[in-house]
């Protein structure tokens, strides 16, 4: 086993380091988090209001207190956390929002129409150009 050299420039340099070290700062940002994560759900909830209340689903209107959220085109279920907005008044869930000939999740991909069904570029590009001997057709990216 090898022993350090005491004398060494170097040995003396890091042991001054360690002497010398101050205790790492935290930006405010991450010393709030760490509170939060140490801080219990209901103190945390008085301490960071704001910063920690779940975000709520907006619903579309409110008649005699009742919500009323939007409604899938796909799957005709109501949408009560997340919505892809298709057009005015058209949403789907985010899972819903896909090709309807492959089924490609179609988020940060964008979508093309082909009479009312919507499809991935590949697909509309196979819809537009059609099979040999039909009549091709326009395919709009927006609807």
């Amino acid at each position: 086993m090898q022993k350090f050299d005491r004398d060494s420039e170097v040995y003396k340099m890091i042991q001054e380091n360690k002497e010398s070290r101050a205790a790492p700062r935290q930006s405010n940002t991450f010393r709030m988090l760490q509170e939060v994560l140490e801080a219990d759900e209901k103190e945390a909830a008085v301490r960071f209001p704001g910063n920690l209340a779940p975000i709520q689903p907006k619903p579309v209107s409110s008649v005699a207190g009742v919500q009323k959220y939007h409604t899938c085109e796909k799957c005709g279920t109501s949408i009560v956390t997340q919505a892809v907005r298709i057009v005015e008044d058209r949403y789907r869930h985010p899972e819903c929002y896909t090709c309807t000939q492959c089924g490609l999740n179609l988020k940060m991909r964008g979508h093309f129409w082909f009479g009312d069904d919507m499809f991935c570029e590949k697909h509309a590009r196979e819809k537009y150009h059609g099979s040999p001997g039909a009549q091709p057709t326009t395919v709009s990216p927006r609807h």
